[in-house]
């Protein structure tokens, strides 16, 4: 049964302002999971923390370290990190987003054959992983489990003295996944300087951004005509792609419920 709970620390003032607490009920009883807590699944953190799902599942497994705060939301004293050198990211992240939301639920631990039983019976999961050969894995699991996801990923090369950027989101789930074989690949890119470059936040909080919003329009809180599940945008040009869109008789149906 899913929960149904007031989820916030404290009123949600911003919503009454605005006149659209009708619309907050969109997100009531869904259970969100987060699989990474880098630079883009943290700032898909602060946002979803900020909606009143039921509860927010996030995984990882890895240490907060100096690097990761150059590239997450907020900011984070030298203290904090000299008194606490082996804080888990989840731990961390935890602390920060349980004082306003009620249902963090944390696991300290990658998605890994030994757990991916646990990713059954959530509403909507986000993949912020920069690993292709798990993200696969984990996504042919989530469509046997009938669990609809976005796939986040960032693309940086160095040209000269300048970096050129993509950012993708990609939307899958048991009624559309025919695009996810052309979209996601297996192989592990080598040249990619999103690995080693820390200065790169606004890269993050724009893909989770986009990914937000494209899990919003999904369940009816944007108005979405296209359906599209897949988005590129790339820094060269500031243009964005939508492709792969669903078929207008899904669309239409899921724009009605």
């Amino acid at each position: 049964m899913k929960q149904m709970k007031n989820n916030f620390k404290y009123p949600n003032t911003n919503s009454a302002r605005a006149k659209i607490t009708d619309l907050d009920e969109k997100f009531k009883g869904m259970r969100i999971a987060i699989i990474g807590l880098g630079g883009t699944g943290s700032y898909v953190l602060d946002l979803i923390a900020k909606t009143s799902v039921a509860e927010i599942h996030i995984f990882d497994k890895d240490i907060f370290q100096l690097h990761n705060a150059f590239r997450a939301p907020g900011a984070v004293s030298g203290d904090f990190l000299n008194d606490n050198p082996n804080i888990a990211k989840v731990d961390y992240h935890y602390q920060t987003y349980s004082q306003m939301h009620n249902g963090i639920i944390i696991h300290a631990e990658h998605v890994t054959e030994t757990n991916i039983h646990l990713l059954k019976g959530f509403d909507f999961v986000f993949i912020c992983i920069d690993k292709n050969k798990a993200r696969c894995f984990i996504i042919k699991n989530l469509l046997d489990y009938d669990v609809r996801f976005i796939d986040t990923g960032i693309d940086v090369q160095r040209k000269g003295n300048v970096l050129d950027a993509a950012a993708r989101v990609t939307m899958g789930s048991t009624e559309k996944n025919d695009h996810l074989t052309n979209r996601i690949g297996n192989d592990e890119r080598e040249n990619n300087e999103y690995n080693s470059n820390i200065q790169i936040a606004e890269l993050n909080s724009l893909n989770a951004s986009l990914a937000v919003i494209r899990w919003k329009r999904s369940i009816g809180f944007y108005m979405d005509l296209k359906f599209e599940h897949n988005t590129l945008w790339f820094s060269s040009t500031n243009k964005v792609i939508n492709e792969d869109n669903q078929e207008p008789d899904f669309h239409e149906k899921n724009s009605a419920a």
